[in-house]
């Protein structure tokens, strides 16, 4: 959910080209088509989607619909949307859509794809989360960094509850990567610099190093891993 797009988008390439047969679900449905797409033309297998994540009946409806046509095995909750600003600016319409996206959404993705697995005793659901999640972001953007502090508890609380079941569920926080999302709230000059200043290893993460941690929890090779945080942030945290 969310794959049409930067992380998400390198994500669905990931699970495709390990063998996965890809489902792009996203809220921009044009973009979608486009990543599903391209992902066929390099002979992956992949369709896409269009779902808002914010209508619950909605993600019910898309997973068990996939569910019948391919039986599920991996879902990621990749979805999200940024809010930057003072706290004692932020709009309560603002604050609800983020919530609604960030939270909500995840909560009713990991709930449908759960719904699923659960009982088959098999699966891995991959939520993604963010060093927000850990600690406040540089800029002001309490209320994006309280949604993902949800998510990163959502996840370790979902895992804890249907480990018995077989089913994982671990997330990845990634450190700051130069997408749409965050392009929409600095410079590329500007996040090119905070790599250089801030991050240990000297640069930002790219999507396709997130997409690898999403890959690996997903994959046999994390089958004794769940209810884990994989932070990939060049050492941000450290």
């Amino acid at each position: 959910m969310g794959g049409a797009k930067g992380i998400g988008r390198a994500i669905a390439r990931a699970l495709a080209e390990r063998g996965d047969d890809v489902v792009v679900a996203d809220v921009d449905a044009a973009a979608a088509g486009e990543c599903a797409r391209s992902l066929v033309s390099d002979g992956l297998r992949a369709r896409a989607v269009e779902l808002d994540v914010t209508d619950a009946a909605a993600i019910r409806k898309v997973v068990a619909e996939v569910d019948v046509e391919t039986p599920l095995e991996t879902v990621v909750a990749n979805a999200g949307i940024a809010l930057r600003g003072p706290l004692v600016e932020v709009e309560p319409e603002d604050y609800d859509r983020l919530m609604a996206v960030n939270v909500r959404g995840v909560f009713f993705v990991v709930q449908a794809a759960l719904q699923a697995l659960v009982p088959r005793g098999r699966g891995s659901v991959v939520t993604v989360c963010s060093t927000s999640g850990f600690t406040a972001s540089t800029g002001p953007m309490v209320a994006y960094d309280a949604s993902k502090g949800a998510v990163r508890l959502l996840t370790q609380a979902a895992a804890r509850e249907v480990g018995p079941a077989g089913v994982r569920v671990n997330a990845v926080a990634p450190g700051t990567v130069e997408t749409e999302l965050t392009l929409g709230l600095a410079t590329s000059e500007e996040l090119a610099a905070l790599g250089r200043e801030r991050v240990p290893l000297g640069r930002l993460g790219t999507s396709e190093e997130i997409a690898a941690a999403v890959a690996f929890l997903s994959s046999p090779a994390a089958a004794y891993v769940t209810g884990h945080v994989l932070v990939v942030d060049g050492g941000w945290l450290a």
